[in-house]
């Protein structure tokens, strides 16, 4: 009788290749988790720059509000806004003499209402020029 002799033959087992490919699956899955914040946080801090301009420049644009108030709205590139305003009662420190204020406000939404950003400032009340009832040359 002739004896077989057994040689070691290299390589992996089943086990280890299942092993490693848990650990590959797990690592990858994580890698995707990341890189999907990564860009879901940008394209967020865009939107909110984007939300933040708007606001700045409808801000900008009012120089002094009229006596009856300002309201408006609208969409721009997906996004809503409104404006309004509503008089500023100032504390007695202020006195009687100052300028009439209006708190003006602006509010943004987008992502469907689902996010907003909201500014605010205080703008002068418009005042009619002393000689605006006048005409000219009399």
């Amino acid at each position: 009788m002739r004896r077989r002799t057994v040689r070691a033959q290299g390589g992996f087992s089943l086990l280890e290749v299942i092993v490693a490919m848990s650990i590959m699956a797990i690592s990858l899955g994580a890698l995707y988790q990341s890189g999907g914040g990564a860009l879901r946080g940008a394209l967020e801090a865009g939107a909110r720059t984007r939300a933040t301009t708007l606001a700045l420049a409808l801000l900008d644009g009012q120089w002094s509000v009229p006596p009856t108030g300002l309201q408006d709205g609208g969409n721009v590139g997906g996004m809503t806004w409104h404006l309004v305003s509503t008089p500023f009662q100032p504390g007695p420190a202020v006195g009687e003499k100052g300028w009439a204020l209006h708190r003006i406000e602006v509010s943004v939404s987008w992502d469907e209402g689902r996010r907003n950003l909201k500014l605010a400032s205080l703008l002068p009340e418009r005042r009619s020029s002393p000689d605006s009832g006048q005409q000219a040359g009399h």
